[in-house]
């Protein structure tokens, strides 16, 4: 090659390479240096075996050939070495990739470019003395067409893996001992330059930006049989200005299990260079801190050296500069100072896990299950059942006969009410059976008899159940022994020998033979038109059950729905008739018709719309259906109103309604309603913590899965956040209302919360509160002051010591109300905290209180402990909750005190009910929202309300995005 004069001067100009302070606001200065000046777009850099960092790049040229040249990096004495050229004349090369050979000082250059026969190679050369002088060229492969090394990465088996873009397709090409094999991936649609990893021994995952999610990344993983799987959407932004898919990251895993990245990933300040890492395998990014405030378009490279130290390769302007930065100093804004002493719950740091450890293989498969759903009938469909008619002739039998004969192998059985009689061979007469009561049924007062398929007779009494085998060895079932109810009326069995047991006391299914749940109670209007049944009987192979009953005749079917499809039906049913304003609302009916509805203002209306604004962020992030995140937009704008209707900047209004409305109506002229600014609206104060909670919770989830992709919507989370967080500071942690006074629960300020003895129950809630509201705004908006008031409460004020003693057992309440809140306040700042002073205590105080709510099978509680502990989260309950979660949502007087598998506690709830000593299944008691006691066995309705259902919302889609729960089976 003839180097010209020009080529000369740019070598001179580039020969030496200048050291510089980073700057970084506010934090550690690194040191900085620009390598090249008027660079290509193609440079590669590789971390040595010995700790030194080398740089290969090509000077831009626009036709012909250029030289590749070589610096190199001691980490030691973090000087660079003079710009060389090492290869004196190569094509423009569209693609340049250097790795190192495990266990070997050998390193090997790939580059793609079009060679003289004008078409297109693949070529790789090799190096020992650190890229001083390569080796002669060896062609890979030859296209046609033009293609371009896109990445590459190293197995642990030593498989170099090489990732090419050709004009048609994607390929992935495994390099291994002189030998080569190329899978195509797929065609090639438009994408950015892909980002390839190896995540283990044979696994591979590819990280992209495309046209169909815009300013995000997507990510594709390989199977042991190199099948990629569909792209997934993960919380990395690309900070894009057009539609056009753009590479603006660069990506590696770190030996610890965490991944980090840098690159270009402000929406709003596009321009933002940041390092950010992940703690869950790439699908989220909590720990971001900004290293270049100005640097758009910096197309990175990253490496990390032995040191554990991050060397950042990055276009600004007309150059490409070089900087480092230790993980000490990423991490310093996160640091405490000092670290406060917990004396009084240090001890607690290691409880135990709380409940039995998950052993289940996650994700759990949402296979198909049945659930039972009252259907409308009427008299007609009895008359329809074919019925085995009662006895006529039972000779020998001396008493009133009340159950058909039936047949058990050789004997034959038929009840009285004067006892159970029986016929065997050879005699033709029925006797009456000599024992009841004991080795016998439980009453002689025989109200049904039924054989099952392994031949075991069932014989209902107003006493119980009683079984009895071939051999005459009989057993009782009574409410010690889980029957819910024991004076039975009637029975059939279906073809899987699951009993339906008649009562006066409504329906009971017994399944004797199946694994897990036997026992179903099905009384009251959710599932009859009356408890006392007469007689019973079943329809569509075995898949219907008729009731005879005092009121008519029930019908109850058995229909199969997965998790999702119960998710799917709730979601429709509340964007048709539990919007009010956007926000959640109860629906209330005219009459049973359910034509007619109307909403209602409530007390939380920003909370329960949190949770269904974080479902619905969870779900449009794991899907990437726009549907999703138009609902979730809905009902942040509610939230937003909330937030500013008012009229004072920062105060939140509990709830709103509109002028002329029937929910205005109802509470127009209310001493805690108040006009606002704007005609329209009227709003109520006494703004509570627990509407905060809420707020804060959909704060983070929006942002998170939605806003951070959005110019628009993450300037306006940010107004938002700041907003109401200055309000709180600015008033020493509490909340003013209109009035100038403290709203009755505005309270966080370090005076009430550690020095008035009336906090003490909830001073650890507290605490938990505003460090997690001040964990996301700092998260949000990147304003260090929210991280100083984090920290300022933690080291001079305990609230990570309070925050130990969160849960308050007994003899203090069980408040489930707070025990809602709490796992709102839970959620951000378990996803954001990864500081192990503060992420230690923080998650020993969740594993206190899931100690607690795993015996109530929270699901809400359970899958927000998974998302950061999957296996010490009661997650087995949780689902088991989800399943049991019923999709008529209608609010039904159900009664359980009477019932005789149940133990009634010996103190009443903090309301004075009766509660009882364990929880019934979630199917049979009337349950809308976490903030319920589950305890509480009897509940009044009439079936003319119906919630809104984000709580099952809420659970479903936290663990369906956290991997607890899989996507439904067919």
């Amino acid at each position: 090659m003839v180097i010209t004069a020009t080529k000369i001067l740019f070598l001179i100009a580039i020969a030496f390479i200048t050291p510089m302070a980073w700057s970084l606001p506010g934090n550690a200065i690194p040191h900085k240096y620009t390598i090249v000046d008027n660079p290509s777009e193609v440079f590669a850099v590789v971390v040595l075996e010995n700790g030194g960092v080398i740089f290969l790049w090509q000077p831009a040229v626009e036709k012909g050939t250029a030289p590749l040249l070589h610096a190199e990096f001691t980490t030691d004495k973090k000087v660079w070495t003079s710009p060389t050229v090492v290869i004196q004349s190569l094509p423009i090369l569209s693609g340049l990739c250097v790795v190192q050979q495990k266990s070997s000082e050998e390193i090997w250059l790939f580059y793609s470019s079009e060679n003289s026969r004008l078409s297109h190679s693949l070529t790789r050369r090799r190096s020992r003395d650190s890229g001083r002088t390569w080796s002669s060229s060896d062609e890979i492969c030859t296209l046609d067409n033009p293609l371009r090394l896109d990445s590459t990465a190293v197995q642990k088996n030593g498989t170099i893996v090489l990732l090419i873009s050709s004009a048609e397709a994607k390929h992935v090409i495994h390099y291994c001992n002189g030998d080569f094999k190329i899978d195509t991936i797929c065609s090639n649609t438009r994408t950015s330059k892909p980002i390839l990893l190896s995540d283990s021994d044979i696994g591979l995952s590819l990280y992209f930006t495309d046209s169909k999610h815009s300013r995000r990344y997507v990510r594709q993983v390989s199977n042991s049989a190199n099948i990629w799987s569909v792209a997934e959407a993960i919380n990395l932004p690309s900070a894009v200005t057009e539609m056009t898919p753009m590479r603006t990251a660069s990506l590696c895993t770190l030996g610890d299990g965490r991944m980090v990245t840098v690159g270009n990933d402000n929406v709003l300040r596009t321009g933002e260079l940041s390092i950010r890492f992940s703690h869950d395998g790439g699908r989220t990014w909590p720990q971001r801190h900004i290293l270049v405030s100005d640097a758009p378009g910096a197309y990175p490279q990253l490496a990390v050296d032995k040191k554990g130290d991050y060397h950042i390769f990055y276009h600004y302007k007309d150059t490409i500069r070089h900087g480092y930065i230790s993980e000490k100093q990423v991490l310093e804004n996160t640091r405490l100072n000092i670290q406060p002493q917990l004396e009084n719950v240090i001890q607690r740091y290691n409880i135990g896990h709380p409940g039995k450890k998950s052993k289940k293989k996650l994700p759990i498969p949402d296979t198909p299950y049945c659930v039972h759903k009252r259907i409308e009938t009427n008299d007609a469909a009895w008359k329809a059942v074919e019925k085995i008619a009662s006895a006529i002739e039972a000779p020998g039998v001396a008493s009133e006969i009340t159950t058909a004969i039936i047949l058990q192998e050789k004997r034959k059985w038929v009840g009285t009410k004067d006892g159970l009689y029986m016929q065997s061979a050879p005699t033709l007469k029925f006797h009456r059976y000599p024992s009841h009561g004991v080795n016998g049924p439980l009453a002689t007062f025989i109200t049904g008899i039924a054989i099952d398929s392994q031949d075991v007779l069932w014989v209902t009494t107003p006493g119980g159940l009683s079984a009895c085998d071939l051999n005459g060895a009989w057993r009782s079932i009574r409410g010690r022994d889980g029957l819910p109810w024991e004076e039975l009326t009637c029975i059939t069995i279906d073809a899987d020998d699951r009993l339906w047991l008649g009562s006066t006391r409504g329906l009971i299914q017994y399944c004797p033979y199946g694994k897990g749940r036997q026992w179903y109670y099905r009384a009251g209007q959710r599932y009859l038109p009356d408890d006392n049944i007469r007689d019973v009987s079943l329809t569509n192979n075995g898949r219907t059950v008729l009731a005879l009953t005092r009121k008519g005749v029930g019908r109850i079917d058995e229909i199969p729905e997965t998790l999702y499809s119960k998710a799917e039906y709730l979601e429709a049913r509340f964007n048709e008739r539990h919007r009010r304003l956007g926000l959640a609302s109860y629906a209330h009916y005219d009459d049973s018709t359910l034509q007619h509805w109307k909403n209602s203002t409530q007390a939380s209306d920003g909370l329960w719309t949190s949770y269904h604004i974080t479902s619905m962020s969870l779900a449009y992030s794991l899907t990437q259906e726009q549907r999703y995140r138009k609902s979730a937009m809905q009902g942040m704008e509610a939230l937003y109103l909330l937030q500013n209707i008012t009229g004072i900047k920062g105060l939140v209004a509990r709830s709103i309604a509109e002028v002329g409305t029937s929910s205005a109506d109802a509470v127009i002229g209310q001493s805690s309603w108040q006009k606002a600014p704007d005609s329209r609206y009227i709003w109520r104060d006494d703004i509570s913590n627990d509407q905060i909670d809420g707020h804060y919770m959909a704060f983070y989830s929006f942002f998170e899965h939605i806003a951070q992709f959005d110019p628009i919507e993450r300037e306006r989370i940010e107004t938002q956040v700041r907003q109401v967080t200055d309000y709180i500071l600015d008033n020493n942690y509490t909340i003013i209302d209109w009035n100038g006074k403290v709203t009755m629960w505005g309270h966080w300020e370090p005076e009430y919360v550690n020095g008035h003895l009336g906090s003490f129950a909830e001073n650890g809630l507290a605490s938990l509160q505003i460090l997690s509201f001040l964990k996301t705004a700092y998260y949000i908006t990147d304003d260090k002051k929210y991280l100083v008031h984090f920290r300022n409460l933690i080291e001079e004020h305990g609230y990570l010591s309070n925050l130990q003693l969160e849960k308050k057992l007994f003899p203090d309440e069980l408040n489930h109300s707070d025990d809602q809140l709490a796992a709102v306040a839970y959620y951000p700042i378990l996803q954001l905290e990864h500081n192990p002073f503060i992420c230690n205590p923080l998650h020993a105080a969740l594993q206190r209180h899931g100690a607690v709510e795993s015996l109530e099978r929270n699901a809400f509680f359970a899958f927000l402990h998974a998302s950061i502990n999957p296996k010490l989260a009661a997650i087995e309950g949780g689902v088991q909750t989800l399943r049991e979660f019923t999709q008529d949502r209608r609010n039904y007087a159900m009664k359980n005190t009477h019932r005789t598998d149940i133990v009634i506690h010996p103190r009443p709830n903090r309301g004075g009910m009766p509660v009882l000593l364990e929880v019934l299944p979630y199917d049979e008691y009337e349950f809308e929202r976490w903030n319920q006691d589950p305890y509480q066995p009897d509940s009044d309705g009439n079936g003319l309300n119906e919630g809104s259902g984000e709580s099952y919302l809420l659970a479903y889609w936290m663990a369906r995005f956290h991997g607890i729960i899989a996507p439904p089976t067919l």
